[in-house]
């Protein structure tokens, strides 16, 4: 396996995530940008101004609105990487490090920092879904796990 670039994880977090999500992110190490925090961001209520922010701030966006999984509203070609988080399972949470490090692992052959744009995930009870544009075919696709194929 190749050794790989220390990365800090950059999060634009919307409004709708609660303090100890944020917490919990920020003691795993991640640089958090919070909405909740800032209070030009939140005026904004529109999410194409959020979709878009967090991209051009380099930026993954975590949500628990699961409008952004639609791609007529929010194309995945300009996704800045996606995360969603089961609005009724915000514990769910604590998983999202044990997935960065399977993406890791798994979908990043070089020792350069893995970078989400494009992706969208979605984390629930069940497992995680993962959407990401096939680059050949221009065509969604979709990869799943239930927990435990993870531990």
């Amino acid at each position: 396996m190749p050794e790989f670039t220390k990365y800090k994880w950059r999060f634009y977090v919307d409004n709708n995530v609660e303090k100890e999500v944020v917490d919990y992110f920020r003691s795993s190490g991640f640089d958090v940008l919070w909405i909740a925090e800032v209070p030009e961001l939140q005026r904004q209520e529109d999410d194409v101004f959020h979709y878009e922010n967090a991209h051009k701030l380099g930026r993954y966006l975590v949500t628990h609105d699961s409008d952004f999984w639609n791609d007529q509203k929010h194309p995945l070609k300009e996704s800045p990487g996606l995360v969603i988080l089961d609005a009724k399972v915000p514990s769910i949470a604590k998983y999202l490090p044990v997935l960065l490090r399977k993406l890791i692992q798994d979908y990043n052959p070089t020792s350069k920092a893995l970078y989400l744009d494009g992706v969208k995930i979605k984390l629930s009870s069940e497992g995680i879904v993962i959407k990401t544009l096939d680059w050949d075919t221009q065509k969604v696709a979709t990869e799943s796990w239930v927990w435990t194929e993870l531990f």
